[in-house]
């Protein structure tokens, strides 16, 4: 094969990588969305405690990691559910700013939508190799859990405001990396799924600290 050739292959795989990322990634927000309505609508009671769909949805992540490379169909299914239940989780949240400060939703979501285009436009534009973000971010992510953590349980004098400002950094950080692993083609980074539900949690992530940050200015 000629080296146009090759390089040619190479970007068609790297788009087909994306588009079906970006399908699974799609898909998964809209259901969010369906599940955010449900919860508006009635259809689901709302007196069912915030805690018994964290642990669902923390155990269908589990799922959807384990069924990825044995079973596709279950873990796409798996991958609709945990989205459904991602939108019921953060419904009270939305709602109630939809009802003190609506333009925070709004806000909030151009901004993410924003933080996204701009990370792949600059990730597939440029050749940085961001192959070493990983584990410094991931080590971020934790350091910010702990201290909104500790916060809460030990009411420590940190601004929680300041701490959603350093996990919206961090996951700025974590969607530039995880829109490289889309490009790179790693080895055990060719399932699209998981590349999207990666990319899912950035964005319900960031949006929902951009919304307690734009929220939080009229406070």
């Amino acid at each position: 094969m000629l080296p146009h050739e090759m390089l040619q292959s190479q970007t068609q795989i790297e788009r087909s990588l994306l588009s079906r990322t970006m399908g699974w990634l799609a898909l998964s927000l809209a259901l969010t969305v369906g599940g955010v309505y449900l919860y508006g609508s009635g259809a689901v009671p709302q007196n069912i405690p915030w805690i018994l769909y964290f642990i669902l949805a923390i155990g269908l992540i589990f799922g959807i990691q384990a069924a990825a490379t044995r079973n596709h169909t279950l873990a796409a299914g798996l991958l609709g559910v945990f989205s459904v239940v991602e939108g019921l989780f953060i419904a009270p949240v939305i709602y109630l700013y939809l009802q003190v400060n609506p333009d925070a939703v709004g806000q909030a979501l151009l901004g993410t939508v924003g933080i996204f285009m701009v990370a792949a436009a600059v990730v597939y534009l440029t050749s940085i190799n961001m192959a070493a973000w990983g584990k410094y971010l991931l080590g971020a992510l934790l350091i910010g859990i702990l201290a909104s953590l500790a916060t809460l349980i030990f009411r420590l004098p940190i601004s929680q405001l300041a701490i959603s400002a350093f996990l919206g950094i961090v996951f700025v950080g974590l969607t530039f990396f995880d829109f490289w692993r889309v490009k790179a083609q790693r080895a055990g980074d060719n399932n699209s799924l998981l590349l999207a539900l990666s990319l899912y949690l950035d964005f319900i992530n960031l949006f929902l600290i951009l919304l307690r940050i734009f929220g939080g200015r009229r406070n």
